[in-house]
């Protein structure tokens, strides 16, 4: 864009040219005055331009701050979810250890063979860890539930205890079946009623 001297009233003035040809007084440019937005003659950067660019520097700083928060934060958030979930976990297992009970399959079937009335009573809302000697094992054929058929070594007996471990992963139930007939252990469950034997849920092994 074409200036014109203030001072002579020359024109036209080239765009870049700072300073009138005939007079030799200096002419705005096209941004006001050259120095006023760009480089200096010794290649500084004018006030303005310090000041677009520090301000910047600064929103990139402001907002890299917070992402960092944000990515703290959700992290902050998985932390606290994990330590919820443990201590409820801890909470349930204090709760099981107070109402686990030791038997025997032996005590166990006798005591639900002489009076089903009152072993039901006793064993409500209990957790028991029976020892006993296995039937047979498999898995439900409704929803796969893997389960232990034990007895108290009495092949002849009526009575038998059903454990069924439907919370089992996937080391338990390779190890569930791994067992035969005849093999003694130790199972941890809660008491879940009789109806033709004794049912025993959410059941593990003991190690």
């Amino acid at each position: 864009m074409a200036k014109t001297c203030p001072s002579c009233g020359y024109s036209p003035i080239g765009s870049f040219t700072d300073n009138c040809p005939l007079c030799a007084e200096p002419v705005g440019s096209a941004c006001g005055r050259r120095r006023s937005c760009g480089p200096d003659e010794t290649g500084a950067l004018s006030p303005t331009a310090r000041r677009a660019i520090g301000g910047g520097f600064l929103v990139m700083f402001v907002l890299a701050g917070c992402y960092g928060l944000g990515i703290w934060g959700g992290n902050r958030t998985d932390r606290d979810v994990e330590r919820q979930m443990a201590e409820v976990r801890a909470q349930i297992e204090a709760d099981r250890k107070i109402r686990t009970l030791g038997v025997s399959a032996t005590q166990l079937l006798q005591e639900f063979q002489t009076d089903p009335t009152a072993a039901d009573q006793k064993y409500r809302r209990k957790y028991l860890e029976i020892d006993g000697v296995i039937e047979r094992n498999g898995t439900d054929r409704e929803d796969d539930t893997p389960f232990l058929v034990l007895h108290a070594g009495d092949d002849g007996a009526r009575l038998r205890i059903e454990c069924f471990f439907d919370m089992a992963d996937e080391d338990e139930e390779s190890q569930l079946k791994r067992l035969k007939k005849g093999d003694r252990v130790t199972v941890r469950g809660e008491y879940g009623g009789q109806v033709s034997n004794v049912h025993v849920r959410a059941c593990t092994l003991a190690k």
